[in-house]
């Protein structure tokens, strides 16, 4: 096996093992996302053999300005798409639903990416991200209860989307007091 095929091994394993969430092989009819796809890595050309060593030992680039408009374009269209409606646990349709299953559809519908469909197992996915370091598309999540987790999408800056209790679908401030006394973890899964 030559370097550039171990490397390529070790990233592929990599991505399926550390990332935690299972990309659709086809868009949805729905999704936003254009040519411009949401990545995390590009690919190595063989004939940079040391550059692709040097590579997984560095962090993965950040997200392009483009793709980073494009998740937020996404993601103000999800919320053009289901603003106002209600919460309902266990509820996944606009006649009503809950935080955890709000946030899988967007994810699933928008960037077709297949995320659980409960809030304790979204903690998991991803990458931790400090509370400063959140950006479009960032799961956000929230202990609203001694038990009680709660799960948003950052779309702009300090702001997130999410099915909340009282209001149904909306966008929050994380500023706002009650949400920045209850942040518990952010997560990166685009």
């Amino acid at each position: 096996m030559t370097r550039v095929q171990a490397v390529l091994v070790i990233l592929l394993v990599g991505l399926l093992v550390g990332c935690g969430v299972v990309p659709r092989s086809s868009r949805p009819s729905g999704a936003v996302v254009s040519s411009g796809e949401v990545t995390t890595a590009s690919p190595t050309s063989p004939s940079d053999t040391s550059q692709a060593e040097d590579s997984s030992s560095q962090p993965p680039p950040t997200m392009a300005v483009s793709s980073l408009q494009q998740v937020k374009s996404s993601l103000m269209q999800a919320y053009r798409d289901w603003e106002g409606t209600p919460y309902k646990l266990g509820g996944e349709s606009q006649q009503g639903i809950d935080c955890s299953r709000f946030v899988h559809v967007v994810f699933d519908d928008y960037f077709g990416i297949d995320l659980p469909t409960n809030t304790k197992t979204q903690l998991n996915v991803g990458n931790s991200i400090r509370r400063a370091g959140i950006r479009s598309g960032d799961l956000v999540f929230f202990r609203t209860g001694r038990k009680t987790l709660h799960v948003g999408i950052a779309v702009n800056s300090g702001e997130f989307l999410h099915a909340s209790t009282s209001n149904g679908v909306m966008i929050s401030k994380l500023g706002n007091s009650y949400w920045r006394n209850r942040f518990l973890a952010a997560r990166r899964v685009l």
